[in-house]
Formats: C-alpha cells, structure tokens, sequence
C-alpha cells in the first residue's frame, strides 16, 4: 500500500474511533432525554386525573372515576396504568399489557408520587395511580436520533477520506516530483539539485537534506575522478620521465660489459651508473610525495619554532655547499605546520637556489609575518623572466640554469603550501630572486596550546 493510502487508512481509523464512542454517548444521552420528557408529559397528565378524583363524592364514586379516566388515558397513550387504594388493593387495566406483579403494592405505596421503576406515580386524594413510561417510544426516539446520526457520521467520514485524498496528493506532489527527479540522476549528473520548496516544513527538510547528500556525492565522485586523473598523470610521468634514466643505466650497463679491462673507464661508467640511479630514486620519491600532497593526505602538524628551523637548514646547506655563503635571517612567530613536509619545501628551495647561485654568491633564507600570516622564502642572486615566473611551479619544469634535477621540487613547494592553506610565491627582487611559501594565520588551532 502507497503512502497517501496508509495515511488516509489511518485518518479515517481515528475518525471512526472518535465517531464511534461518540454516537453511544449520544444514544446514551438521548434516550435517557426521551424518558425525561415521557415521564413529564405523564407526570402533567396524572395531575390533571389526580384532581378530577377529587370531590366530595363518595370514595367509591371517587375510585371509579379515577379508574374511567386513567385507564381510558392508558388506553389512549398505549400503556397501561394502576391504582392502589390506601388499602393495598391493586386496580389495573386489562388491556394488551400484563397485570403488574402482587410486590408493586408496597413500592407503589412508599413512593407515592414521582418516578419508580419506569412507572411514574401521582397521589389522587388517598390513593395512588401511576402510569407505565412507553419503552418502545423512547427506544424509537433513540434508534431515530442514532440513525440520523450514523449517515451523517458516514457522510463525514465520505467526505473527510475525499477530502483527506486530495490533500494528501497536494501534500505528497512535492515527494512525487523529487523522486521522479531522483530517477533521472546519475554520476553525468550529479550537479543537479531538486527543488526547495518556500515554506518551511518537513518537505522543505527533506529536499535539504536530500541536496546535501547529493553535494557529498559530488564532492565524492569529484574526489575519486581527482584521484583517478592523478593517477593516470603519475603513471604518465613516471613513464615518460623514468625512461632516461633507466636508459641510460641499460646503455651502461652494456658498455661497462665491454670495458671491464679498462679500470678507468669502469670508475667513470659506474659514476655515470650512480648518478643515474639517484636520480631515477629522486624522481619517483618526488612523484610519491607530490601524489600524496595532492591526494590531501593528512598533515602530522606541531607547533614549529621557524627560526630553528630556518637555521638548521642553513647550517647543512652550508655544509653542503661550501663555495656559498648562506644565512638565515627575519623572524616570525611559531607554526602550526608538518615538521617534515614543510622541512622538505624549504631543502627544494635550498637547492633550486644553491644550483643557480655562482660560486661565492649568497644564499639568503629569511622569514618574516605580516597581517596575512608568516612567509618563508629563499633568496638567491639572480632574475627570471616574468613568462618563466608564472610556470615555474608547474610539474617538469626547469631554470634557464638546466640541472639534473627532476623539475619536480617548486611542485612539491606550491602543494606543501596549500595542503597547509597558503600558498607558494615567485618574483624578482632588488636582492634578486625570491622564492617561498606563505603559511596564512588559519592553520593554527582554535584551541590554546604554548609552543
């Protein structure tokens, strides 16, 4: 059974059970109305015998007065009626009705006048008369009354099941038309959104919600088409970037087979060897930590005091690199940042600027905090043109100075900054060329916590 039909079947069910005790409350209440006014009616009806059998006539007279003119109203009314002297004898009509039992005497004796046991009862000088309330009239009256009572309940509930139907399809289109709507849905479609209705009721919320399950559908469809292109395009670079090493450690490989009696040339050609094995392992570590960035995998942040950091980076590459001068200098607040993925931003910075950098020149690591949020940068001697400027941080992209690097590292830097909500910078300078990352205030934690 649909929907609408299970409510309207429930709206009429609690119809009916209203209905239902109402009408015998009704049939109750109406016939204990009906036997009221039959008694009054009576009642005003013996007064009016009780005084014709008064009189100064003799007591017999008076009895049989009484006798012609309650029993000839018995007779009229279809009922029956009794007299009960003052001592104890029983008069009553002979009529269809049954004579009243020997034991009414003494009820009808101690009542006197009122109402006992259906029989309503008057006092005509020294005797009793009564007559017996008509049952069949008050059943009648109430039978009517429930008769009239139940087409008008069955036309009520006619009416409020039609009437009930068509608000419950008025109230039901708009679930109607968001399933239709919903049939038609599809990955291909999944940007659509089903209609909101204006007022706000439990339609209203369902189509609500209904929209933010699609949007986290969509961001999820997004997520995995996302996670599939990246794949296709790591599985594309790794191919087309690996084949030169690789190559070159065949080729190799084959003519260090042919010279292995020249020590000299072997000590060259493992060299070679080694240097390209480095860089294929350079190349697909870089490819894995920029899958990675680029997936969103969860950052492991902690408070990161930058001018420890800065220097500490400084002190190596200055091992490293000992025909440089390098320094750190600025100073900003702690971060809230990967220790090791913000670590390896700065070392592909280093290098870049180490392998653009005469020999001699200076190597400038600096920091500094604005309104923004704090800036990390690497400044070497030198300029790039504004075309180069704006790619420079595109995948397989190198300097004007070549390298043997994998062009990756300025990639890496652009997706380390925005996995932490900034982002990565290039521009030329009077000191020469800057490049960094800038970490925005929004990556610390609402909660309080001291460096």
């Amino acid at each position: 059974m649909s929907l609408r039909g299970r409510l309207l079947l429930t709206l009429l069910a609690l119809l009916t059970a209203t209905l239902v005790p109402l009408g015998v409350y009704l049939g109750l209440r109406v016939e204990d109305f009906a036997r009221q006014q039959a008694s009054r009616a009576l009642a005003g009806q013996l007064a009016v015998v009780a005084r014709s059998g008064e009189g100064d006539t003799s007591a017999a007279d008076r009895l049989t007065l009484l006798r012609y003119e309650l029993f000839s109203l018995a007779l009229s009314r279809g009922t029956w009626g009794l007299i009960v002297t003052p001592g104890g004898v029983l008069y009553s009509d002979s009529g269809e009705h049954p004579r009243p039992p020997a034991d009414v005497i003494a009820g009808v004796q101690a009542v006197g006048a009122g109402q006992w046991r259906g029989i309503q009862l008057a006092r005509a000088s020294d005797n009793v008369i009564g007559l017996a309330v008509r049952d069949d009239e008050v059943r009648a009256l109430t039978r009517g009354v429930l008769l009239a009572y139940g087409l008008g309940a069955l036309l009520a509930c006619g009416l409020a099941g039609l009437l009930g139907a068509a608000l419950l399809r008025l109230g039901l289109a708009p679930l109607r038309s968001m399933a239709r709507r919903a049939e038609h849905l599809s990955a291909a479609s999944l940007s659509e959104r089903l209609p909101v209705p204006a007022a706000h009721d439990e339609v209203h919320s369902l189509a609500a919600s209904l929209n933010r399950m699609l949007a986290r559908l969509e961001d999820a469809f997004a997520r995995l088409e996302a996670a599939e292109q990246r794949t296709r395009h790591f599985a594309a670079d790794a191919s087309h970037e690996l084949r030169t090493p690789i190559a070159a450690l065949a080729g190799g490989l084959d003519v260090l087979e042919r010279v292995k009696d020249d020590p000299a040339a072997r000590d060259r050609l493992l060299e070679s060897l080694r240097r390209e094995a480095r860089r294929a392992s350079r190349l697909v570590y870089d490819l894995f930590t920029l899958n990675r960035l680029d997936a969103g995998e969860p950052l492991q942040r902690e408070w990161l005091d930058v001018g420890a950091l800065l220097g500490g980076v400084a002190r190596t590459a200055a091992d490293l690199a000992p025909h440089l001068h390098l320094r750190a200098e600025g100073h900003a607040p702690p971060v809230w940042a990967d220790r090791a993925r913000l670590e390896d931003a700065l070392w592909n910075l280093v290098r870049n600027a180490v392998a653009a950098t005469p020999e001699g020149g200076t190597v400038t690591l600096l920091a500094r905090a604005d309104a923004s949020g704090v800036t990390l940068g690497v400044v070497n001697p030198g300029a790039l043109p504004p075309h180069l400027l704006g790619r420079m941080f595109d995948r397989f992209v190198r300097g004007g100075q070549g390298g043997d690097g994998s062009g990756l590292g300025l990639a890496i830097v652009r997706a380390t900054a925005r996995a932490h909500g900034g982002e990565a910078y290039a521009r030329n300078t009077p000191a020469g060329l800057e490049v960094g990352l800038t970490l925005p205030d929004g990556v610390q934690p609402t909660f309080s916590e001291s460096p």
